[in-house]
């Protein structure tokens, strides 16, 4: 049981080495078959499964905590660390995350495998676990803001899988608006906990952001705060768990009537974004507990909260089809257009190989050029001199 709990990290490690093996196959034109990638990355889902499972076992069943921590940078006032935590809490998401990956995969290949793109569905699966394996066995508010960052471009990478359907585009987009939106106060809530940890010096070094000290940390910063202070603090906190709870339904908001095979996919694995606003209420659940105390002061400003969302959301609608009309039509020109300069570049430089005189004639007019261009701009820059 050692070996598992003192490597549950490869819940991590082992999707983020899928993501790197599938990226450089295809930079060498898919020289791998799809179905040894898919055999490679089927096992490494199966392995996590397996490492969550006999964690699981070792939390849930027997009632214990694992907790490990390296310090990875160290300013004059404040360490950050790295490392992992794990609960009860912490591994069940895991679990559940890790079964749900290792079965999409599954059904991805019985039903897309012969799809162009299918290496890439790949690719983004393993990324967004990744991210989420990351969220839920991180140690710390800080780490835990690096992985959302990470599942929010797997998230927007997957909704836009399909880069010529515009709903996808807009879904997309409007996934994008809502992820950065929480994720930036969610970095501004870890910035005003390190602050009160340099300035007041009432948390330091490992405490400061860990999880395993979150009683504490709220205890600490309600006492510290003036209660407005900290009743806003812990409303943006509620605000960060909401984006991140309504990524689930982004989705369904935009999908259209047609439901394919990849639209399932993205809507299966997507969903599971519901599971970090509820992993992320749990871990923060202190701070509600505190703010309990004075619970009227909490009532309008989470009304507030919703009639902004609601608010937003009416104004993201129009946002998105201009959006998605750009991304399609114009993005798309551009890219085609970069495609056409390659090709046509690509075909010039083949008629040049030809070693006869017309070829040597243009090489010398192009050199002549680029010579007296470089005359040109260095003369221009002596004058200003």
């Amino acid at each position: 049981m050692e070996f598992f709990t003192d490597n549950i990290n490869l819940v991590v490690f082992l999707p983020l080495i899928m993501c790197l093996i599938i990226g450089f196959n295809r930079l060498i034109s898919n020289q791998i078959d799809k179905a040894t990638i898919f055999s490679i990355s089927i096992i490494s889902a199966f392995i996590c499964m397996i490492f969550s499972a006999a964690v699981f076992d070792f939390s849930v069943m027997k009632n214990m905590t694992l907790t490990q921590n390296f310090q990875w940078l160290s300013l004059e006032d404040i360490s950050l660390y790295l490392g992992t935590y794990i609960d009860k809490t912490a591994i069940s998401f895991v679990l559940l995350t890790n079964i749900t990956a290792f079965f999409i995969q599954n059904f991805a290949f019985l039903k897309l495998r012969e799809h162009n793109d299918f290496s890439r569905l790949l690719l983004y699966i393993n990324f967004f676990t990744l991210g989420l394996n990351g969220i839920f066995i991180s140690s710390n508010l800080f780490q835990t803001y690096l992985f959302c960052e990470t599942a929010g471009v797997a998230s927007y990478l997957l909704i836009n899988f399909d880069f010529s359907n515009r709903e996808d585009s807009k879904a997309a987009i409007k996934s994008y608006i809502f992820n950065r939106a929480g994720d930036i106060i969610l970095l501004l809530n870890v910035l005003v906990t390190m602050y009160f940890s340099v300035v007041y010096n009432e948390l330091s070094g490992l405490s400061a952001l860990s999880f395993s000290n979150m009683n504490n940390i709220a205890a600490s910063i309600h006492s510290l705060m003036s209660e407005p202070v900290f009743i806003l603090f812990c409303s943006l906190l509620m605000f960060v768990i909401i984006m991140k709870f309504i990524q689930a339904f982004i989705y369904i908001t935009f999908e259209s009537n047609s439901k394919t095979n990849t639209s399932k996919i993205i809507l299966y694995q997507n969903s599971f974004f519901a599971l970090v606003g509820i992993f992320l209420f749990i871990r923060l659940n202190p701070f509600f507990f505190e703010l309990s105390k004075n619970f009227w002061w909490t009532v309008p400003v989470l009304v507030l909260i919703f009639v902004f969302l609601g608010i937003s959301n009416k104004l993201f609608m129009p946002f998105c089809s201009i959006a998605g009309w750009i991304e399609k039509y114009v993005v798309e020109t551009v890219i085609n257009f970069i495609a056409l300069l390659f090709r046509a570049m690509s075909y010039i430089s083949g008629r040049f190989q030809g070693g006869n005189f017309q070829s040597y004639l243009i090489y010398s007019i192009l050199g002549l050029v680029m010579i007296l261009t470089f005359v040109l701009i260095f003369y221009v820059l002596l004058i200003n001199v």
